[in-house]
């Protein structure tokens, strides 16, 4: 009798329970960014009830994302048609009027500053997109990187500052090869623009413990320490002034973090005293 009620016991509990795990699951997949995650509706009772609710706030979430991307898509495709006829209008002038007055110089900044912006909106709006649409396929990160630092070479000479790198060897990875380019190159160019000139730009690959550790350090001001929190969020930019000159808009950053999250990574910054350091870590 007594191993009979136990048994009653475990499968009234497993009964009860189950139902619970699949909904945690369902739960724990969407907030991980897999809008198609949903509960099983099969129960009658209240636990039916609450994966039904479940689903359709779900439901909800997904319409919402997938036309507010659609609204971005469109306004951003709106937008560079008549930024595309502005910048043939500037060139025109230019040939039109001998020595161009310096306002159409300024005309053509803010229509790239727009494109530029546009463009990253795009970016972050993609990496935005379903984990599921990622395209994983093996790659080698160290030839990633060391081709990434050759190509931004030029831009930290024009700077006045160097770049170095520093790579322990062959590491190879399931990722996005174009969304690994952009997150690391989004961070390089960050440190390049406030590297003081005559200084150093150091990038490090190691590999160890299943986890790959890209570090890029610069020598220049670093950010306040109230500021690494939101040193990521879209459009934050710790020092106005500073971002207008440099043409920052405050997207790059926000960029690589969701890239770098999206292949379940981390992405982390501190000040190195001097200079900032950020830390890529990548599950290879």
């Amino acid at each position: 009798m007594v191993a009979l009620v136990v048994m009653l016991c475990y499968a009234l509990a497993r009964h009860l329970t189950s139902p619970l795990r699949r909904l945690r699951s369902a739960v724990d997949r969407l907030g991980r960014g897999d809008l198609t995650a949903r509960a099983e509706e099969s129960r009658k009772d209240e636990l039916g009830e609450l994966a039904g609710s479940f689903n359709r706030m779900a439901d909800h979430i997904q319409t919402l994302l997938a036309a507010e991307r659609r609204l971005l898509f469109d306004i951003s495709h709106e937008l560079r048609s008549p930024l595309a006829r502005l910048s043939v209008a500037v060139e025109l002038a230019r040939t039109d009027e001998a020595g161009a007055p310096p306002r159409l110089d300024r005309i053509q900044k803010e229509a790239d500053r727009l494109n530029s912006l546009i463009r990253q909106m795009l970016e972050i709006t993609r990496t935005e997109g379903e984990p599921s649409h990622l395209r994983a396929e093996p790659l080698r990160l160290d030839e990633l990187v060391d081709g990434l630092v050759d190509d931004c070479s030029i831009e930290a000479q024009a700077h006045g500052c160097g770049l170095d790198l520093e790579s322990s060897g062959p590491v190879t990875l399931d990722g996005d090869s174009e969304l690994l380019r952009r997150a690391i190159e989004n961070v390089v160019r960050n440190a390049i623009r406030y590297a003081p000139q005559e200084s150093k730009v150091e990038v490090t690959l190691d590999n160890g413990g299943g986890w790959a550790k890209i570090c890029v350090r610069d020598y220049g001001p670093g950010v306040p320490q109230e500021a690494l929190p939101r040193l990521f969020d879209p459009f934050y930019r710790v020092e106005e002034d500073r971002d207008r000159k440099s043409g920052g808009v405050g997207l790059g950053l926000a960029i690589a973090r969701r890239a770098v999250e999206l292949h379940k990574g981390k992405l982390r910054a501190s000040n190195a005293s001097p200079g900032l350091l950020v830390e890529i870590d990548l599950p290879v």
